[in-house]
């Protein structure tokens, strides 16, 4: 896998952890699940969050995990909307019916590992006059979410941005992003950034979060954007390409000194095209 080296310079430790990755084309499980499975071991991952779309036929999802079990790749349950914690109930409400029904009518190796929640409240139009009521919301659902996780014997983890840690709790006496690594399993933080040293680098920026982990013992992925950006030049490496990309991974796992840091690239259609 000659694609996935990181380049190191003389001394360094290269980083030999594997990567998970957001597959938010469902009906590419349909088409051919073994060279998906293939595809998805070349580039080291080994764990796929795999957005769930009821129109896929339950057969394609067994069969997929199925394979990828065999070949050690941990698939979790991927979905959310903005609206999941305040007007989008209902479908939040479908997902774990879904999840739950998929879940008992399986074999052991057929089933998902977790769920993942993708569900970004911010992007609610009114979130700036309303921020502390969503707020609120959200950290319910996400308390919600961590008890139906439980009983279902599913991992749980959740997508939140880096200044997650810049907004209070309405739970606790700390900021959201706190909160929501106190409730779940794992933690992957969007740290869309295409740098990992300096004040504006994913290093510096998933401070906060990594410690908090730490203390928690909830589990923290730094989340690496490879989709074009018209947010910036530096929040993607879709221009700067993968090996760049493998080098400031590198960089950041050299700095602070922890070669068991996970990383989870978004997305991994995007990722498998983007340049070397």
């Amino acid at each position: 896998m000659s694609s996935m080296s990181c380049a190191a310079s003389s001394g360094e430790e290269v980083y030999d952890s594997s990567f998970s990755t957001w597959l938010w084309d469902t009906t590419r499980i349909e088409q051919d699940p073994a060279q998906l499975v293939k595809d998805i071991q070349e580039k080291r991952v080994n764990r796929v969050y795999l957005q769930i779309n009821s129109e896929i036929p339950i057969l394609a999802y067994q069969r997929f995990i199925k394979a990828a079990s065999s070949s050690g790749i941990t698939i979790y349950a991927l979905d959310g909307d903005r609206t999941w914690a305040t007007s989008g109930q209902s479908d939040y409400e479908a997902f774990w019916k879904w999840i739950g029904r998929y879940q008992e009518e399986v074999a052991v190796d057929e089933r998902f590992k977790g769920v993942h929640l993708d569900v970004e409240p911010y992007l609610l139009s009114n979130w700036k006059e309303n921020q502390t009521q969503i707020v609120r919301a959200y950290e319910d659902m996400i308390k919600d979410a961590a008890d139906r996780s439980k009983a279902l014997q599913m991992t749980i983890g959740a997508d939140i941005p880096f200044w997650f840690d810049e907004i209070d709790s309405i739970t606790e006496s700390d900021s959201l992003a706190y909160s929501v690594i106190k409730m779940v399993d794992e933690v992957t933080i969007m740290a869309y950034r295409n740098k990992a040293k300096g004040e504006n680098g994913f290093i510096e920026l998933t401070k906060n979060e990594r410690r908090w982990g730490s203390l928690l013992s909830t589990s923290i992925e730094i989340g690496l954007e490879t989709m074009p950006s018209k947010e910036g030049k530096f929040i993607s490496f879709a221009s700067k390409g993968e090996s760049t990309m493998m080098q400031e991974i590198q960089e950041m796992i050299s700095i602070v000194g922890d070669t068991s840091t996970r990383f989870s690239i978004h997305h991994f259609d995007s990722w498998v095209n983007m340049k070397k």
